[in-house]
């Protein structure tokens, strides 16, 4: 009877790729699973991911469509989403069928070097794009909301234009060198696509803090901003209407007054 040590408590790299010939399919599970889960597991999360893909690719490509055929349509903020839905159609299209056939087939990778990196390149620059999309987005609502003068004095369609193919072209060049980390390895006589290389160093813990967190840092300072914003110019007109009518009513200005005091004091407090 054959001894076989586990991955990592001495074996090596030849004796694992020796294991099919060796101990054949129950030794290849052995170190690596199963290759598929049971079926009452595959069927539903395949089904899931089939009506994601489908209602995806539809909805996406509906709202490029109506955005690009309807004119009255081309504003900045339908822009962004046009850019929105490009990047999730690049994820679904490049992410859902290889997931679908892992569902089936957890190994061995077979889909070759090449569609491992585009692969990665794909799935990168989508999300990248998505968080640099929200960000310029958020970024034109809290100029419009609070700092409105400054805003008339650009056009908004040809800026929002030139934000996007700047998100684009950092989305892509910043996705490139992750990606191109990756690639097809034989590990026990499999094939898998995993980290292959080292171009830059600690770049996943780099890509997370620049396309996550100071992404979500600035929106959530200037979604802040946009609500204190909007409270305050709630407060002006609320206390513009009641400047009119104790105008109207001598007898009320000063209980009106003491009352839209106590109302700032308020919201001041609860702010």
């Amino acid at each position: 009877m054959l001894d076989f040590a586990p991955p990592g408590n001495g074996s090596s790299v030849h004796d694992l790729a020796d294991l099919e010939d060796i101990g054949g399919v129950d030794n290849m599970t052995a170190f690596f699973g199963p290759k598929r889960d049971p079926l009452y597991v595959v069927i539903p999360v395949t089904i899931v991911y089939l009506l994601i893909f489908i209602t995806g690719i539809v909805g996406n490509i509906s709202t490029c469509i109506v955005i690009s055929k309807n004119k009255s349509m081309h504003t900045a903020t339908n822009y962004y989403l046009f850019s929105l839905a490009i990047s999730d159609f690049l994820l679904l299209i490049s992410g859902v069928p290889q997931e679908i056939y892992f569902i089936w087939s957890k190994y061995p990778y077979i889909f070759g070097e090449l569609f491992c990196v585009i692969r990665g390149i794909a799935a990168e620059t989508s999300a990248n794009a998505t968080v640099l999309t929200i960000t310029a987005f958020t970024v034109e609502r809290y100029v419009a909301i609070c700092h409105p003068f400054l805003s008339h004095t650009m056009s908004k369609l040809s800026r929002a234009i030139r934000y996007i193919f700047a998100i684009w072209i950092i989305a892509i060049v910043s996705a490139i060198p992750q990606a191109l980390q990756f690639g097809v390895t034989n590990q026990g006589g499999v094939d898998q696509c995993v980290v292959k290389r080292i171009i830059i160093q600690h770049s996943f813990e780099l890509s997370t803090f620049v396309f996550f967190f100071a992404p979500m840092t600035l929106i959530t300072v200037l979604y802040a901003l946009i609500g204190l914003k909007l409270r305050s110019s709630a407060l002006m007109q609320r206390d513009g209407t009641l400047q009119k009518r104790n105008n109207n009513c001598p007898h009320a200005r000063q209980q009106g007054t003491s009352q839209g005091t106590r109302r700032v004091l308020k919201m001041l407090g609860e702010l």
